[in-house]
């Protein structure tokens, strides 16, 4: 069983829904591996473990953070055994080379974690086509689209809205008749198993060149 959930970040504590639904779903507490996002420091532990998990009662015995002051072996290792991965924010283009670098993508899919988080970029490049778009937010010129870790086969965008639809929907809706396009807005996430998409919030799904908004699962 392989869960994968995907969101935009958290400045403070998690929604309670997402505790609710992460408590349901962590049965195994072991160890959880942090996976880079664009920034280095044990404080990443010290923040995911004190204002995100441990308020909501989800207590690891073990936290590690991959980052580039690991070996790529070291890395590997972290990631295969853990129990749970959660895999940080950023830049989601610098964190998809550094994923590249280490050659991240097997030992990701290959974890014995039963449960997989994504948060801002961490989400986008868990997803199998990653999209950079000027009308998005993103400081480039041109509409860039790459390949993700492709752990689902869609391709994910956070903090969405219908006033940034309206503003995006050309680069979106010709991607959309490729790949489906999940897409969040603040506060919202959408958990995967099985390939079954369960939206939490104010998720839209746009496909085939159409939009429209998923039944909350609360």
């Amino acid at each position: 069983m392989k869960i994968h959930y995907y969101s935009g970040w958290f400045d403070a504590a998690l929604p309670e829904q997402f505790l609710e639904a992460l408590r349901n779903d962590m049965t195994d507490k072991k160890s959880l591996v942090l996976v880079w996002g664009c920034w280095s420091g044990d404080e990443l532990i010290a923040f995911v473990k004190d204002s995100w998990l441990k308020p909501g009662g989800i207590v690891f015995d073990e936290y590690h953070l991959v980052d580039n002051r690991k070996t790529k072996e070291e890395g590997h290792r972290l990631i295969r055994d853990a129990s749970a991965l959660l895999i940080l924010g950023g830049d989601d283009v610098a964190q998809a080379e550094f994923f590249a670098e280490y050659e991240l993508a097997v030992p990701i899919k290959e974890s014995k974690a039963t449960v997989t988080m994504g948060f801002s970029a961490g989400a986008i490049n868990m997803a199998s086509k990653c999209v950079n778009a000027k009308s998005l937010g993103y400081k480039v010129e041109k509409t860039e689209i790459y390949d993700g870790l492709g752990l689902d086969k869609f391709c994910y965008v956070p903090y969405f809205s219908l006033d940034k639809y309206e503003l995006a929907k050309n680069d979106l809706l010709p991607l959309s008749q490729e790949i489906d396009i999940y897409a969040t807005s603040p506060e919202s996430f959408i958990r995967v198993e099985n390939d079954k998409v369960t939206a939490f919030g104010d998720v839209y799904l746009i496909s085939d060149a159409e939009i429209r908004k998923l039944e909350d699962a609360k």
